[in-house]
């Protein structure tokens, strides 16, 4: 995926192991230089701009949106609340510093078993689910998707997360119909959005939530290697484009 140049600020890709490009990333965010796109941010991002950059969506994209597992238990970490500063939590600033390469990582992922992790992972931003009565690693269909709780807290929807994590219901929707309505119109499919996780495993892993290609049925996983030189985040970098990309709707594109 090429840079996308908005008003002010550029979305560019992030090529290489998450490992090695979060430590710089998370170095420009804390100074004020731009952010990693969560998950809502890029969906709503691409639905909204579809026709002039369709890329958003047909590639794949690491995001602050994180996944800590342990047995049958999900935390969802969301790195910054809706105030529309981009402020990082205590929290994800802290999981987001554990991805680096010192790290000896578990199953790829961040081992949550040392210096009490796991335990430290609570408090503003942080949800905690149960796998049980949850629909996982399979394709939903829509209606299943508008109510599956572990989408719609890593989306924000003000039902299952606090006021100043909260996006409007109807930005969650627009997020969700629209990649629907994309999926069937381009590709022809009923059944998308399928919420991958690794199997339970007994020991605490921290991972990033990634976006799949629309092609693929817009998957999210958190089965991504942290290692792997196929990492690509999506950073906001603030300050850096000089002029619009033509055909971008600035103003409802609110990342």
């Amino acid at each position: 995926m090429d840079n996308i140049e908005l008003k002010g600020r550029t979305i560019e890709p992030a090529y290489g192991r998450n490992i090695d490009t979060a430590p710089a990333l998370l170095e420009k965010w804390t100074n004020g230089k731009g952010y990693i796109l969560s998950e809502a941010d890029i969906g709503l991002l691409g639905v909204r701009n579809f026709k002039n950059y369709p890329s958003i969506l047909n590639d794949y994209h690491g995001t602050s949106t994180l996944s800590a597992t342990k047995k049958d238990i999900i935390k969802v970490i969301l790195s910054y609340d809706n105030l529309g500063n981009h402020q990082l939590t205590d929290i994800a600033g802290k999981a987001l510093g554990w991805i680096n390469p010192n790290e000896k990582l578990v199953n790829h992922g961040i081992n949550l078993d040392i210096d009490d992790r796991w335990k430290k992972l609570k408090g503003s931003g942080v949800y905690t689910l149960k796998r049980k009565g949850l629909i996982l690693n399979e394709d939903l269909t829509e209606s299943e998707a508008m109510k599956h709780e572990l989408l719609l807290t890593k989306l924000g929807h003000p039902d299952y997360v606090d006021s100043k994590f909260a996006r409007p219901i109807e930005e969650v929707e627009e997020i969700i119909s629209g990649i629907f309505k994309l999926g069937k119109d381009e590709w022809g499919y009923t059944k998308m959005m399928a919420q991958n996780l690794t199997s339970v495993d007994k020991k605490g892993i921290l991972k990033a939530w990634y976006v799949g290609r629309l092609n693929y049925g817009a998957w999210s996983y958190a089965r991504s290697i942290l290692d792997s030189d196929g990492g690509r985040f999506a950073f906001d970098s603030v300050g850096d484009a000089k002029t619009n990309a033509k055909g971008v709707d600035v103003d409802k594109a609110r990342i």
